[in-house]
């Protein structure tokens, strides 16, 4: 199994290979016979996607982006999402084989009302904005923002690997999913 990840950032890819490493222990295949490929892959969203919409088209197009030769493509994307006055950050699988889309998330984090101004309001992306606010360097690139505002009981890794399990159900549960329903 050859498995494309369009990401190079650790936590993404990471967060990849654990969740693969999880299903092929549930659903009875090697792990060790799985090949990665991590590609750089724009996402052709906004730095830092603000909208449930954006989120899963930015994951889609970078895993569309790098199908090629492979058994598998997963795009992955983190951003913002509002509602009910709220800002918070959530992290995107897509999973493509070529034919079919299967998307994922993780739980969301509700986000400060000063880190969302600085992104939705002022512009600028949430890897600045959260370096300042944690007073770190490159936070992105390690526990994220979902390790910072949970004091690393939720790493951008693990949010990843949620959303990367949950988007991959459709391809390791087929006779769940396409299971009939008949209700009486």
């Amino acid at each position: 199994m050859i498995i494309r990840i369009a990401s190079t950032r650790a936590p993404k890819v990471e967060g990849v290979k654990r969740a693969f490493k999880k299903a092929a222990e549930k659903f009875h295949f090697s792990f060790s016979e799985i090949q990665f490929a991590t590609v750089h892959a724009s996402s052709g969203v906004s730095a830092t996607p603000n909208s449930l919409h954006e989120l899963m088209l930015g994951a889609k197009q970078r895993a569309e982006s790098v199908f090629e030769q492979c058994t598998l493509s997963i795009g992955v994307e983190g951003g913002l999402f509002q509602e009910h006055g709220k800002v918070f950050l959530q992290s995107w699988t897509c999973v493509y084989d070529g034919a079919e889309f299967h998307y994922g998330c993780s739980g969301a984090v509700e986000i400060p009302q000063q880190l969302a101004a600085e992104v939705l309001k002022n512009g600028i992306e949430l890897g600045v904005v959260i370096d300042s606010f944690a007073e770190k360097q490159d936070v992105r690139s390690n526990q994220g923002t979902f390790g910072i505002l949970t004091n690393d009981l939720i790493t951008r890794e693990d949010s990843f690997e949620l959303a990367t399990l949950t988007a991959l159900m459709p391809y390791f549960n087929k006779k769940l999913y396409t299971r009939d329903v008949r209700c009486l």
